[in-house]
């Protein structure tokens, strides 16, 4: 029986999507919560059901879409009517809005306002550094609100307004049992009150950022309010999220392979790779969203999944498949690094493939290759840093969704 919140699970599940490979391709699975579900782990088969129309991605009636009975479970169900709980010909329709919105000039424009706002983190977890007052926690001061931040840029959010909508999506994002009681119903209500009155004043007063030509855009598109607002959300969410557990996992990384950080440090074009081998070996992204097979689907070697069965594709497990990665358990920037007679590494899965792939992939790794120079930068400008935890004590996010260390605490020796 498999238990995603368990933290020896949470913190290293390669050795059990090892095992599971063994059986196949994909293999059905005992969930703790009493349901079965099929789990994709080999590398090829995962790009084939992401790009399949026969695995929906549109819940069962009524899943995970809680009763509007107030303003935090509006919040909830309009959630859950983003576009990545829908199929063709609505999926099609959506994707495409947001697809335009985070055209690469336009999330490219976003650089300077992110070299910006990553250097003021940087520059203040620095001198908390210098100061004496760590451990410093990595994850809180750098990595969660850096893309929080950005986030904030890209959906057109007054700089007065960003210290609430970082504290917001912060007790959200946080488990429950952590926060004062109500915390969390407050902070889902006091978001769907704002994303409301923001979509109406990006009508009357449309700016430069992207959210605006959405909603702009969606008038002609056909989005409803209530599209919106499950979009507003899902690039709060999405956004940082995925971008968070990838700059906490660099960082990790790095610190772990100082090797390999003093090569980066040494080439700065080596950056790029740096990112490409964190997303494949540390996929932000553990699992995609569950899909439901509409029909019986042979992925081959004698593996059939039976129409209605619940769906995974594991992310983590394919980009560790060892049928297309060598060493696959070994972080190696160098597999990234274009090399003389002109072979590419395998393109790993950690945005997901196919019709779903994610928007904001660009902006993921944007924000990455220019923040994490300037964090190591800081980091290493005076000697004697350390990871204050040993890293197998640190605790990571409940798995199978996503996958990145909760705290990340820094000191001087």
């Amino acid at each position: 029986m498999l238990d995603p919140a368990d933290p020896g699970f949470a913190r290293d599940p390669y050795p059990f999507y090892a095992r599971l490979r063994e059986q196949g391709p994909a293999a059905r699975v005992a969930l703790a919560n009493g349901t079965q579900a099929w789990l994709v782990t080999g590398y090829e088969q995962t790009r084939a059901v992401l790009a399949d129309a026969r695995f929906s991605n549109v819940p069962p009636q009524g899943a995970g879409r809680p009763k509007a009975d107030s303003p935090a479970q509006r919040a909830r169900a309009c959630l859950a009517r983003h576009m990545l709980n829908t199929d063709a010909p609505d999926h099609t329709r959506l994707r495409r809005l947001t697809s335009a919105a985070f055209a690469p000039r336009r999330v490219d424009a976003l650089r300077p306002r992110i070299e910006k706002l990553a250097d003021g983190l940087v520059t203040e977890l620095a001198s908390r550094l210098e100061r004496g007052e760590g451990p410093v926690d990595l994850v809180d001061t750098f990595a969660f609100p850096l893309p929080v931040l950005v986030i904030g840029e890209v959906l057109g959010v007054p700089e007065a307004d960003r210290d609430d909508l970082r504290e917001w999506t912060y007790r959200v994002g946080s488990p429950a049992d952590t926060l004062p009681q109500g915390a969390v119903d407050e902070a889902w209500a006091r978001l769907y009150g704002y994303f409301s009155v923001l979509i109406e004043d990006k009508r009357r007063r449309p700016g430069e950022d992207l959210f605006s030509g959405l909603v702009h855009d969606a008038a002609e598109g056909g989005l409803d309010d209530g599209e919106l607002l499950a979009m507003a959300f899902l690039l709060l969410f999405a956004g940082y999220e995925t971008t968070m557990n990838l700059l906490a996992s660099a960082t990790l990384l790095l610190l772990t392979h100082p090797e390999e950080l003093a090569a980066v440090r040494c080439d700065p074009a080596r950056w790029h790779a740096v990112v490409e081998e964190v997303l494949r070996h540390a996929s932000p992204l553990e699992g995609t969203t569950w899909r439901q097979a509409a029909e019986d689907v042979d992925l081959g070697g004698g593996t059939v999944v039976p129409a209605g069965a619940s769906v995974l594709a594991v992310l983590a497990a394919a980009n560790r498949d060892p049928a297309y990665f060598p060493d696959p358990d070994a972080f190696q920037p160098d597999r990234y690094v274009s090399s003389a007679d002109g072979t590419r590494a395998v393109p790993h899965a950690a945005f997901g493939h196919g019709p779903h792939f994610c928007v904001g992939s660009r902006l993921a790794r944007l924000e990455a290759v220019v923040a994490l120079p300037l964090l190591f930068d800081a980091l290493l400008s005076s000697p004697g840093l350390r990871l204050a935890e040993d890293p197998a004590d640190l605790p990571y996010r409940p798995g199978l969704l996503v996958r990145g260390p909760r705290r990340l605490p820094v000191s001087r020796a």
